[in-house]
């Protein structure tokens, strides 16, 4: 019975978790630096999991690299794959964000899509201790 009651509290607290307050989840972050044809380059990659019941259209990500002080020393803000068009300024693009949305790829209940935020290291101010990869929108 003590079991039982043990499996109980720990499902209420996942499905708990998993609710309204998180659409979307990170799962497997790495980071790297790569050589990219001689220009180096700092790669966040990530999967992000739809955690929801209902599809997501976009989400975004931010990433900051932060100093042994905690201070920011780069931030940089990105898009799943299938919404990246949300970051690209094409010619001749809709003025309405609404219109641009219509590119996007949702991602299904359950599904998963790739997130890559990358940053030339010309662009890194200075050295970092780590990275912190976060959530800042789901729609």
């Amino acid at each position: 019975m003590k079991l039982l009651l043990t499996a109980l509290l720990v499902l209420s607290f996942v499905v708990g978790n998993a609710g309204a307050d998180e659409r979307a989840r990170l799962d497997n972050v790495k980071t790297e630096w790569q050589n990219a044809y001689g220009a180096i380059i700092y790669t966040v990659l990530a999967e992000v999991k739809n955690v929801s019941a209902a599809p997501i259209r976009y989400v975004k990500v931010k990433v900051e690299l932060v100093d042994k002080d905690g201070k920011t020393v780069a931030e940089r803000v990105g898009y799943n794959a299938g919404a990246e068009v949300l970051e690209v300024v094409v010619e001749g693009a809709a003025k309405d964000p609404a219109e641009n949305l219509k590119q996007v790829k949702p991602i299904a209940p359950g599904a998963t899509d790739l997130v890559r935020i990358s940053f030339d290291k010309a662009d890194i101010g200075k050295p970092f201790r780590k990275a912190n990869v976060s959530v800042v929108e789901v729609r």
